[in-house]
């Protein structure tokens, strides 16, 4: 939700935070100290732990979220402190101001609107069908007349929905049963987020694979702050200039170099 972590508290989008030992104690941040984090001070990321947003290999942090956090904290001169916790606690630390900003592809939707303010984007949703290996499905109108699982829930079943006229959705408890569902003939595919199926195919019983990913532009995946933030604006600033110097198609290419380019970013320059 989001990991698009699309999930129905919004929708799902989608960038992390890791410090060890958890949360922090301190209270809301006062806007002294939001000024501070743009003049040298500390920025804290709150993320959830999941590749490919942020994750380890061989001790080493990597993420494309990760990446792209270091590089705001390092274009608005403050350090980066990444703090680690499960996706649904990260509204809740950032509003007690226990993190300054969360980077977990989390997708901005008018409900999340209404409580937090979202940066300019630094992606878009991915969205995928996995299938079985065998099946005919290769593009998305022979998703017509099919039988889609989608977790029940999540923001997939409403964009489905919206999306795709004439689908049967079937709903799951989790992404493992949506893969049962498969297995017991009851669906023809798998609708989820693109950046999170690898896990998914590695694990499933029978053999998948993803054969349709597309982007969602119309579901931007920015940063979350405070409401009111006033650091907000100097993140956009960084993050148009990542855009425009071209580091941040450098960073989608290390971490997504087989998913089409979205028109968003073509429209900003990428």
């Amino acid at each position: 939700m989001n990991h698009i972590k699309f999930v129905v508290a919004g929708a799902l989008a989608l960038l992390g935070v890791l410090v060890i030992g958890g949360y922090f104690a301190d209270p809301a941040p006062k806007a002294t100290d939001q000024e501070s984090a743009a003049v040298g001070g500390t920025l804290r990321i709150g993320v959830d732990g999941t590749e490919p947003a942020y994750y380890k290999v061989d001790g080493v942090t990597k993420g494309f979220d990760y990446e792209m956090a270091l590089g705001v904290a390092e274009g608005m001169g403050a350090k980066p402190e990444f703090v680690v916790m499960e996706f649904g606690d990260l509204f809740t630390a950032l509003e007690a101001g226990e993190i300054d900003m969360i980077g977990a592809q989390v997708t901005e939707t008018a409900e999340r609107k209404q409580d937090f303010d979202f940066t300019a984007p630094y992606f878009v949703t991915y969205l995928s069908f996995l299938t079985p290996e065998d099946s005919t499905i290769a593009k998305r109108d022979d998703i017509d007349g099919k039988n889609i699982a989608v977790v029940e829930g999540t923001i997939h079943e409403r964009y489905l929905d919206e999306q795709y006229q004439d689908v049967t959705v079937v709903k799951a408890k989790d992404e493992d049963s949506a893969v049962k569902a498969i297995q017991d003939g009851k669906a023809d595919a798998f609708f989820y987020d693109a950046p999170y199926t690898a896990p998914i195919i590695q694990r499933s019983p029978i053999p998948l694979k993803e054969a349709i990913v597309y982007p969602a532009d119309d579901a931007p995946i920015g940063f979350v702050m405070q409401k009111g933030d006033a650091r907000k604006d100097q993140v956009d600033e960084v993050l148009e200039q990542m855009i425009l110097d071209g580091e941040w198609l450098k960073i989608k290419k290390e971490y997504f170099k087989e998913y089409p380019l979205s028109e968003v970013f073509k429209d900003k320059g990428a």
